[in-house]
Formats: C-alpha cells, sequence, structure tokens
C-alpha cells in the first residue's frame, strides 16, 4: 500500500511524554489517511522501550536508533528511509496536536511545503512563557539570521510542524550541513529555492518540559554563517 504521509518525530529523553504523543497521532490519522511513523531517537532514559511496546500492536511505527547526531541530522536520516508522497516532522511532546498537523497537510496543494507558524497574528500559543535569554536568542535568530542572513520571509522557522513534497526534500537534504536543533532554517533556505513554501497560523501548546537549552543556540550560530557563506 502506498504510503500518503510520513510523520517523523525526534525524541531525546521523552519517557514521560512519547507515549501520550504517538496514541494521540496514530488514533487520529489512521483512520484518515495511510501513515507511517518514524521515531528518531538518541534517549538516555527508557523511550526506546515505550516505542518497542507500542510497535507491538502500529506495524506503521518504526524506530530509528541513533547516537549524536543532533536533533537535525535524526530528522535528515529518517527523511532518507522514509517512503510517504509527503514528509513531514512533528514535536514529541504533542505541543502541535494531530488535528493541528492534519490541517497542514490538507493545505498542501499547489505548495512545496507547508509549515506551522506562531508568528502569524491568527496563530495560537497556548501557556507560552520564556525566558529573557531565550527571547534574546529567539530575536538574534529571527531577525539577523533568517531574515538578513539568508533572506527568509518566514515569522517561525523553528515551529516542530512541518510537511514537505518528498521529490523536492529528497533533493535538498543532500546538500545539508546543520545537523543541530536550528538546522530548519538551512532547509527551509535550501528548499525555498526549490519549491514554495506556505506559512500558515497554528494553535500550539508550550510545555515546560522543554528540552530547548538557550547556551546551545548561541555556538550554532556559528554554523548558519558558515552555510550561508559557504565556508
Amino acid at each position: 500500500m502506498a504510503i500518503d504521509l510520513s510523520i517523523i518525530i525526534p525524541t531525546y529523553n521523552e519517557e514521560r511524554r512519547l507515549l501520550k504523543t504517538l496514541k494521540a497521532y496514530t488514533s487520529f490519522f489512521d483512520r484518515r489517511l495511510s501513515c507511517e511513523y518514524i521515531v528518531t531517537d538518541q534517549s538516555r532514559d527508557n523511550t526506546r522501550q515505550i516505542v518497542r511496546y507500542f510497535m507491538k500492536r502500529h506495524i506503521n511505527v518504526h524506530l530509528l536508533c541513533l547516537t549524536g547526531r543532533g536533533k537535525g541530522g535524526a530528522v535528515l536520516e529518517a527523511f532518507k528511509i522514509s517512503t510517504g508522497k509527503f514528509i513531514g516532522f512533528t514535536d514529541a511532546d504533542n505541543s502541535t496536536s494531530p488535528q493541528e498537523f492534519y490541517k497542514l497537510y490538507k493545505n498542501i496543494d499547489g505548495y512545496g511545503a507547508v509549515i506551522g507558524s506562531r508568528g502569524l497574528s491568527r496563530s495560537n500559543v497556548v501557556h507560552y512563557h520564556q525566558p529573557h535569554l531565550r527571547r534574546l536568542g529567539s530575536f538574534i535568530l529571527g531577525v539577523v539570521f533568517v531574515r538578513i542572513l539568508f533572506g527568509l520571509k518566514i515569522k517561525d522557522t523553528q515551529c516542530g510542524a512541518k510537511i514537505f513534497r518528498r521529490e523536492p526534500l529528497l533533493r535538498v537534504i543532500k546538500n545539508m550541513r546543520i545537523r543541530n536543533s536550528i538546522f530548519d532554517i538551512e532547509l527551509l533556505w535550501r528548499f525555498s529555492r526549490v519549491g514554495s513554501i506556505k506559512e500558515m497560523p497554528i494553535i500550539w501548546v508550550d510545555d515546560k518540559f522543554s528540552n530547548f537549552r538557550w547556551y546551545e543556540v548561541f555556538g550554532e550560530f556559528i554554523w548558519l554563517i558558515r552555510v550561508r557563506l559557504g565556508i
């Protein structure tokens, strides 16, 4: 059977939240589309055991175990083995509900990719509280790098809800260099050269147990400069 949509869920120490997300996505999408789910894992907790348990009753759920690849590297590896006509990824904490992710899929006609955005006027960000340093990092990322350095007219490159058409995506990832948590910027920049991108408002629910570490991002900015300058 042809796969309509591949949904990639990157994980790192998600034993508390992943099972809820897997149940929500499989129960919603399996009634509507032919889907496969690829969980990439680089955890030190029991995340893999949870996925393997879930796989016993869900043959369309797959586990890709990796080490030292970073979030971007893990997603890129999952892109390579996915088989869907459309390929997307979402966060393990269910910050984007399956209903919201489905809206992206339903609006992809005429576009190469559809991405969720927390930066549009009709978006709804629930229980969202950022520390001041994270806000500063987001400002630098959005204004200096996304708009000025890469010339992307995208308000939110980092929202973990994106769906791409298979053919142009596979062409783009051959040239990807960034493997860390801000790989989305390079991915969208390269994809914008081969396909159109639609940014859509989204309902996004913040999770206070986020694995985000602001101090890691500042070091990763160097990679963005290197990629943009081709060095």
